[in-house]
C-alpha cells in the first residue's frame, strides 16, 4: 500500500486527529474489532488493515473523547404480547435527521402502538422513545459527511446488558460502531441477525471523497458485513437488483418498503398566505426536500432551475433542508426566485408540501427517497431518477415522471412540458394522493414486522413474563 501525494493532506490530517486516543479507547475498539475480524463467510473477511488504510487516505476523521458524567439510560424491559418475537434494533447517529430516522421512529411508532417489543439500542442520545441510549466513551466525526457523529460505547457494558436481556433476535439499521457490535453480540449469543440495507454508501463515498478508487473497497466491506447476517431487508426492488449484482446472496435478499404518514402529509395543509409570503407573481412553486449535499446530485437541480428561469416567468423553487452544500448553492442561485427554508420539521414541514406544486428530486444514490413518498402524499406530481431506488417510491406517467438521464437539461425540458399541461398536472396531484393512501406507514411496518416473524422457528415459544425489567 503507499499514498498518493493527493491524499497526504488528510493523512496529516488524521494523524493529528489521533491525539485524542486514549488507551482505554484503543483497547475498547480492539473488542470491537477482534470478534469481526474472526468472522468470515463465503465470498470474504474482513481486510481490517486495508480498509483503515482507505478510511485515512480518502477520508477526514477525527475521535474526540466523551468526557460527560452523565451515566447510560437502560429503560425498563416492557412487556410483549404473547406470541409475538422481541427485537432489538442497533442504530447509529440516532440523532441524524434523514429519511432513514424517521423510518426508525416510525417503526418505534408503530410497535408502540401494537403492544410490540421493538427496542432501539444507540450510543448517545437521540429522540427515539424507549431507547437504550448507552454513555458514548467517544466519538467519530466523519469530516466529509457533515453532521454525522458515530458514537462508540463501551462494548463490555453493551455486551453484559444483553446476556441479561431476552431479546429473540437482533436487527441492524446501520453499518457504524453500533451495528458491527450488534453484529459481534447477535453471533456470540447465537440470536438470529438481520439488517436493512437504508443507504447506499459505496456511492456515497464517491460523491462525498471525490475519490472513485473507495467504491470497490465499500463494496467489498458491504459484502462483508451484511453477509454476515440471515437476512436483507431493501427498501426497493432496485436495491434488491443492485445487491444482488454486487454480489449479495439474493436468497437473503427481501423487498422492505417504506410508508408515509398521510393523515400528516396532506393537500389540506395549503397555505395561500404561505405561497404569497414567497411571491405571488411566480405561481408555480417547485420543491426539494432533503440534505443539501453534493450526494444529492443538486448541481443537476441548480441548473435546471436557471435554465428555466431564462425560459419563463412563472417559476419558483423551494428548498427545504440543511447540509454542507448549502452555502455553494445559495451562490449560484443567487439573484434567482429561491427561497431557502433550511430545516423544517412537524406542522411547518406538511405546510410547505401541501403550499408546492411540483416535487424535484434529482438524486441517483437513494435507496427508497421517502421525501418522495412525502410528497405525493401531501398532493405534488414527483420527478425523480431512473437511478437508484426513488422510482419505486412513486408510479412512472402516472404520480410523476421518471428522467433517464437525470441531466440539468432533461429535468428541465421535463418540467417545462409538465406545467404547460395543466390539466394533466392536476390528473397526478389526485394519483399521487392515492397512491400514498395506499402505501401507509402501517402497512409498511406490517411488512417490516413479518419479515422478522418469518425468520423464526415457527415451535418458538415468544411467551415472555410481562413482569421482566
Amino acid at each position: 500500500m503507499s499514498i498518493h501525494t493527493k491524499h497526504l493532506p488528510k493523512v496529516m490530517h488524521n494523524l493529528r486527529a489521533t491525539k485524542g486516543w486514549r488507551v482505554r479507547d484503543m483497547v475498547n475498539w480492539h473488542r470491537i474489532v477482534k470478534p469481526l475480524r474472526d468472522m468470515k463467510t463465503e465470498e470474504t473477511r474482513l481486510e481490517l488493515y486495508p480498509l483503515i488504510f482507505d478510511l485515512c487516505t480518502r477520508f477526514s476523521v477525527a475521535y474526540k473523547p466523551y468526557t460527560s458524567s452523565e451515566p447510560s439510560y437502560i429503560p425498563p424491559r416492557k412487556p410483549s404480547r404473547p406470541g409475538q418475537p422481541r427485537i432489538a434494533l442497533f442504530v447509529d447517529a440516532p440523532e441524524h435527521l434523514s429519511g432513514v430516522a424517521v423510518t426508525i421512529s416510525n417503526w418505534v411508532n408503530q410497535a408502540e402502538k401494537q403492544g410490540l417489543d421493538l427496542t432501539v439500542h444507540t450510543a448517545g442520545k437521540g429522540n427515539l422513545p424507549g431507547a437504550a441510549e448507552f454513555k458514548p466513551m467517544g466519538t467519530l466525526e466523519l469530516q466529509n459527511y457533515a453532521g454525522m457523529n458515530l458514537h462508540i460505547p463501551c462494548v463490555v457494558e453493551v455486551m453484559k446488558y444483553m446476556a441479561s436481556t431476552d431479546f429473540d433476535m437482533v436487527h441492524i439499521s446501520t453499518p457504524g460502531p453500533m451495528g458491527m457490535i450488534g453484529l459481534m453480540i447477535a453471533r456470540s449469543l447465537g440470536l438470529p441477525v438481520s439488517g436493512t440495507y437504508h443507504t447506499d454508501f459505496p456511492r456515497y463515498s464517491v460523491k462525498l471523497s471525490g475519490d472513485p478508487e473507495v467504491e470497490a473497497g465499500s463494496w467489498n466491506f458491504m459484502r462483508w458485513f451484511y453477509g454476515q447476517m440471515d437476512r436483507i431487508a431493501c427498501p426497493s426492488h432496485a436495491t434488491l437488483e443492485d445487491l444482488a449484482d454486487h454480489g449479495f446472496d439474493r436468497g437473503k435478499l427481501a423487498v422492505v418498503g417504506r410508508g408515509v404518514k398521510s393523515h400528516l402529509f396532506h393537500p389540506q395543509f395549503r397555505s395561500e398566505t404561505l405561497r404569497t409570503q414567497w411571491g405571488s407573481e411566480r405561481p408555480q412553486k417547485l420543491l426539494y426536500v432533503g440534505r443539501i449535499s453534493e450526494e444529492k446530485n443538486l448541481d443537476c437541480l441548480v441548473y435546471c432551475f436557471q435554465r428555466l428561469c431564462h425560459e419563463r416567468k412563472d417559476t419558483q423553487l423551494i428548498v427545504v433542508g440543511d447540509g454542507p452544500y448549502l452555502e455553494t448553492m445559495k451562490s449560484k442561485l443567487n439573484g434567482f426566485p429561491v427561497v431557502f427554508t433550511g430545516k423544517q420539521t412537524g406542522k411547518a414541514l406538511h405546510q410547505i408540501y401541501a403550499s408546492c406544486d411540483l416535487f424535484l428530486f434529482p438524486s441517483e444514490t437513494d435507496t427508497f427517497g421517502l421525501v418522495v413518498m412525502e410528497a405525493q402524499s401531501s398532493g405534488l406530481p414527483v420527478m425523480v431518477s431512473a437511478k437508484g431506488g426513488c422510482r419505486f417510491a412513486m408510479q412512472e406517467n402516472v404520480t410523476g415522471e421518471v428522467i433517464s438521464p437525470m441531466t440539468g437539461e432533461n429535468l428541465q425540458t421535463a418540467v417545462q412540458k409538465f406545467l404547460d399541461h395543466p390539466q394533466r398536472m392536476n390528473h397526478m396531484k389526485k394519483q399521487a394522493r392515492l397512491f400514498a393512501e395506499a402505501h401507509t406507514q402501517e402497512k409498511a411496518f406490517d411488512t417490516f414486522w413479518q419479515f422478522h416473524c418469518s425468520q423464526l422457528p415457527s415451535n418458538q415459544d415468544f411467551t415472555h413474563d410481562s413482569n421482566d425489567q
